[in-house]
């Protein structure tokens, strides 16, 4: 459930999987009909909705999908029950707080306009088993909807994916992007327990950082996995040295419960939710535990809830590598460019430039420049097509000899300043939000799976399994299983055929999970469709979340 972070060039336009870089170079985990009648009461009169209907024609326009299977019928869900804390004694409290907005402080970090921009606290239990014993509080974003009172539908909650990252850009971009859905929406998020300004997690220094930054991703030897297990058990002890009794109340489970008390603190009966990435899992977590609360749901870069971390890792592996083939392919038609011939010759020259850094690090002033600080630039620079270019320049360079550039793009994804320090925490809460949620390799099984997938996936493969290694000093059971979607009211699901972080290929096995939902598949390049500008991607967003409506059959667009 992991990703390079997004390049700082993109970072405003193109919300991705949370900002975690990996321990050894790239990744993202991110761990998934008819209309749907669960809409979420408005603060003036609901939309209503026509199941079935807006379904777009033409090739890449909303063509049918001529796989689809058939429309099952369909019908509306019963009226929700009262809310939770209303049942519960314990959380009666908890969903009865009401928020104190006001305008948020500065981020100096974020480099987009965020003014109108709006900040809370929840206080939310620690343990939700014992939820009288301790509290803790989430930090809550709000950008209020900028249209007229009469037409507003209720509250949008929004969640880019990590885990690991906190939203107060991703609430800020989406209104900025979707203004026809910001002028009805309150667009709301929340940072996740152990993220953002929500308790973040911490469990390393700079030092230590660096040196879990470059675990090579294909080790000669044993004894080079046992040095990288070493890195991986004193990052796993600094987690639990430093975090104390929150380590095992990071999960999943507890981030959909918090959610369901930020619908309640918020007065909506359903929630309405935006998802992409690791953020489809969360909503698809949230679906399964209240499905009588899910309203209108749009899960772009699916998960499959039912894969377990190794078919995960196998995925994302084969993933990046396609990835990394289309932008070789795009690359080569260019001046420019380090590579010629065809993506098979590329691949094997990035593949010796990475081998070579892996036998012989470049060094550069005082820095050192390894295979997985490369393989997490080239990772990261492939979320975007927008960013091909850079890379493109990166990479020349890099095949010139000179890899500060390399090294300057790295320092920008970790946040590393000068002086060796991160200033971000993203990656702490990525390796313990999935720890909580059973989802990690150790050292010596990253290695074989590393060693396997090379097979196929020789550039990145390796890379990308070794970003889910670790040493969990709170480790949950492995959460994988398939959605109980008999329950549930149909999603927007969307998928783009050559997403590297979250590949196309779980899209239809989410898609059978959920019966009653649509899938759009776009067929493009990068992670998640929702910002692409796609016209016929953003009609079917559109659609369902103002009218509730979703397309009579599957959609192909592109």
């Amino acid at each position: 459930m992991k990703a390079p972070r997004v390049p700082a060039t993109a970072r405003i336009a193109v919300p991705l999987i949370a900002a975690a870089l990996v321990a050894a170079g790239c990744s993202s985990d991110d761990g998934p009909s008819a209309g749907n009648a669960a809409d979420t009461k408005s603060a003036a009169a609901p939309a209503s909705a026509t199941p079935g209907t807006g379904t777009g024609t033409g090739a890449g326009s909303g063509q049918p999908d001529p796989a689809a299977p058939p429309a099952p019928s369909t019908t509306s869900p019963p009226a929700p029950p009262a809310p939770r804390g209303a049942a519960d004694p314990a959380l009666k409290n908890f969903y009865a707080q009401k928020p104190a907005w006001k305008a948020c402080p500065a981020d100096p970090a974020y480099r987009g306009d965020d003014r109108g921009l709006q900040c809370a606290r929840l206080r939310v239990p620690l343990d939700y088993a014992d939820p009288a014993a301790k509290s803790i509080e989430v930090a809550v974003y709000r950008m209020p909807a900028s249209g007229p009172a009469a037409g507003r539908i209720g509250s949008l909650a929004t969640n880019p994916g990590g885990p690991g990252s906190g939203v107060r850009g991703t609430v800020v971009n989406l209104a900025a992007s979707k203004p026809t859905l910001a002028a009805r929406y309150d667009i709301v998020g929340f940072d996740p327990r152990g993220t953002g300004d929500s308790t973040p997690v911490v469990c390393a220094d700079g030092p230590l950082m660096d040196r879990l930054q470059s675990i090579d991703p294909t080790p000669r030897d044993a004894a080079a996995v046992d040095a990288a297990a070493v890195v991986l058990k004193e990052f796993g002890q600094g987690c639990a040295t430093r975090m104390g009794d929150l380590l095992p109340h990071l999960g999943t489970r507890e981030a959909t419960d918090d959610m369901d008390i930020l619908r309640g603190v918020l007065g909506e009966e359903r929630l309405n939710y935006v998802g992409t990435s690791y953020g489809t899992y969360l909503g698809a977590r949230y679906a399964d535990r209240y499905p009588d609360r899910v309203g209108r749901f749009v899960l772009d870069g699916l998960l499959d809830p039912a894969s377990d971390r190794t078919a995960l890792a196998r995925e994302q592996a084969q993933g990046f590598d396609a990835a990394f083939r289309a932008f070789a392919t795009d690359c080569i038609s260019r001046a420019g460019c380090p590579f010629t011939g065809d993506a098979d010759a590329a691949a094997r020259k990035m593949r010796a430039m990475l081998d070579k850094l892996s036998d012989t690090p470049a060094r550069v002033g005082g820095r050192t420049l390894d295979e997985a600080m490369a393989s997490t630039v080239v990772c990261g620079y492939l979320y975007h097509p927008g960013q091909w270019p850079a890379l493109r320049t990166i990479l020349t360079a890099l095949a010139r000899g000179d890899a500060a550039p390399m090294i300057g793009a790295f320092d920008s994804y970790a946040d590393r300043g000068r002086d060796g320090a991160y200033t971000d925490s993203s990656l702490d809460g990525y390796f313990e939000i999935n720890c909580a949620d059973g989802r990690f390799l150790s050292a010596q099984e990253a290695d074989r799976l590393g060693r396997e997938v090379a097979a196929t996936a020789p550039v990145l493969g390796p890379s990308v399994v070794w970003s889910w290694a670790a040493d969990c000093a709170a480790p949950g059971p492995d959460h994988a299983k398939p959605l109980d979607g008999t329950r549930l009211p149909g999603m927007l699901l969307v998928s783009t055929t050559r997403d590297p972080a979250t590949p196309h290929v779980a899209a239809p096995r989410v898609r059978e999970q959920l019966p009653a939902s649509r899938l759009v598949t776009y067929n493009g390049d990068g992670h998640v469709a929702i910002y692409r500008e796609n016209a016929c991607v953003d009609r079917a967003v559109d659609r369902h979340l103002l009218d509730g409506t979703l397309p009579g059959a599957d959609v192909r667009c592109g």
